[in-house]
């Protein structure tokens, strides 16, 4: 994963070259898959590469399904905590090939997560206690040691001071029918809009809530597998001409 959900690149253009040196052919790659919180990791052998675009081939085809178009994909670079960004330009599921492109260097450092991260299926909504102040937010994602969540930036007094700060939320997970009392270390504070404020953090719980949050993780990410095995059964049996996903 990355340090920060604000991403920045350095695209590949002019060096025609460079994309070969760093991905060649024959060789194995693993490419992490963004979908829905999670990071799911597939190796893929490298069939042809050019300097704008990689052909690739990959015996687990599904996890590649995610139901969207041209989405992001990223390889870390062997031996550096550096990455780089492409996209999914073209998927055949019968052969299980993929097409990659729009190549980029990220101008950023690679962390490997601790713990599986998870967006939830239907809204949750969290009480955020601050104080004597109590407001209600909405969950985007959650791992047993961080969170983001979405709060109405008209409930916070003064934004710009919210980093660093502790916060005590109060969730309850579909999966379990007491609240979860969490303590988060806001990390980051992200402007969306007019309206809204993206506030990621560091976490800690008790023992008990841990393991309420850890059979959810467990439960949500069978779930996102599901769908992505749903995709892929759904391609097969909408075969094209060119088997296409797109």
């Amino acid at each position: 994963m990355l340090t920060s959900d604000c991403v920045t690149t350095i695209a590949l253009d002019g060096a025609s070259d460079e994309l070969t040196s760093i991905i060649q052919k024959e060789r194995v790659v693993d490419v992490e898959i963004p979908i829905k919180g999670l990071m799911l990791r597939e190796s893929v052998v490298v069939c042809d590469c050019s300097p704008d675009q990689v052909e690739a081939q990959c015996s687990n085809i599904s996890h590649f399904c995610t139901g969207n178009f041209n989405y992001p994909l990223f390889i870390k670079l062997n031996r550096t905590d550096k990455a780089l960004s492409c996209r999914l330009s073209d998927l055949l599921v019968y052969s299980g090939k993929l097409v990659l492109n729009d190549f980029r260097i990220m101008d950023q450092t690679w962390i490997e997560r601790q713990s599986d991260r998870v967006q939830p299926r239907y809204p949750i909504f969290v009480s955020v206690v601050n104080g004597k102040k109590t407001t209600k937010a909405n969950l985007f994602d959650i791992s047993l040691t961080g969170m983001c969540m979405l709060i109405d930036k008209n409930n916070v007094e003064e934004p710009d001071q919210l980093l660093d700060s502790k916060l005590q939320i109060l969730l309850t997970l579909p999966t379990s029918k007491t609240a979860c009392k969490i303590t988060g270390q806001v990390v980051q504070c992200r402007h969306i809009g007019n309206n809204l404020l993206r506030l990621g953090m560091n976490i800690t719980m008790g023992t008990k809530d841990r393991a309420v949050v850890a059979h959810y993780l467990s439960e949500r990410k069978r779930e996102i597998l599901d769908e992505l095995f749903i995709n892929f059964t759904g391609l097969l049996n909408y075969r094209e001409t060119k088997d296409q996903y797109f």
